[in-house]
């Protein structure tokens, strides 16, 4: 079965059907994709965060050597002796070596800017996958129910609309769309059926698939398409890039 991982219950062995097994598999394989680009993603912004310490540990070694190399600059009255010599020469290799680190930073923020964009895609087809599973899962016991209780539900609704209709005509007559058979049938389905279910919460606990896998996908995936650019917001940074660099050229 596979999917959870955002609830602490474990996973329970359910048989299910050949066409929810489908939906299931297509969301554990758009969910293994998903969490694949996240850890992608953590990865490169881990390797950014070392680049840029090590770059802070250069400059403040750098910094150090100047001063020292100034120190001495001044307590020997100017006077470059071979030490101060050999001490400039690593100066100006930790200059170099920050420059080298800028050019590092670049290549990787540029490599990486594109990363949650990517998880975020990937975020929309695990969602979407989950909602078709769940979709083909719900449809599936609305169907088992009907089978079993489906005639008796419409034979009681129907004469539930005679019985109604029959006491409002009684009493006061029949007034279209106010207290007409129809009218009242669809009222009483609303009062008794349909108005308790909008106001239901969306769980269904008595469901062990439904509670094994959840109602919801992760709500990482819907996080990390918030942090994602729209995809209008895409498009116009793309095009930012691509005049840049022809530009550069």
């Amino acid at each position: 079965m596979t999917i959870p991982d955002q609830s602490n219950n474990p996973t329970v062995d359910i048989s299910i059907p050949a066409s929810t097994q489908q939906a299931l598999e297509k969301v554990n394989a758009a969910k293994s994709a998903w969490m694949e680009a996240r850890r992608k993603q953590a990865d490169a912004a881990a390797m950014l965060a070392t680049i840029r310490k090590r770059r802070v540990e250069t400059e403040a070694e750098a910094k150090a050597q100047n001063e020292e190399w100034r120190q001495m600059f001044h307590e020997n009255q100017g006077q470059v002796t071979p030490k101060m010599k050999k001490l400039r020469a690593e100066i100006a290799l930790g200059r170099e070596t920050l420059d080298e680190f800028d050019d590092l930073l670049a290549a990787h923020a540029g490599d990486n800017e594109f990363l949650p964009w990517k998880t975020a895609e990937l975020a929309r087809g695990y969602i979407q996958a989950h909602d078709d599973l769940i979709e083909t899962h719900v449809n599936r016991l609305w169907d088992d129910f009907m089978r079993q209780h489906g005639k008796n539900l419409i034979q009681l609704l129907s004469l539930l609309k005679v019985t109604m209709g029959r006491r409002a005509s009684a009493y006061v007559g029949v007034v279209h769309e106010v207290n007409d058979p129809a009218t009242l049938l669809r009222n009483f389905v609303f009062s008794k059926i349909t108005d308790p279910a909008l106001k239901q919460d969306e769980s269904f606990q008595n469901d062990p698939f439904l509670k094994t896998i959840g109602v919801r996908a992760n709500n990482i995936a819907y996080q990390d398409i918030k942090n994602a650019p729209s995809p209008a917001a895409q498009i116009r940074i793309q095009k930012q890039r691509e005049k840049a660099k022809k530009e550069q050229s």
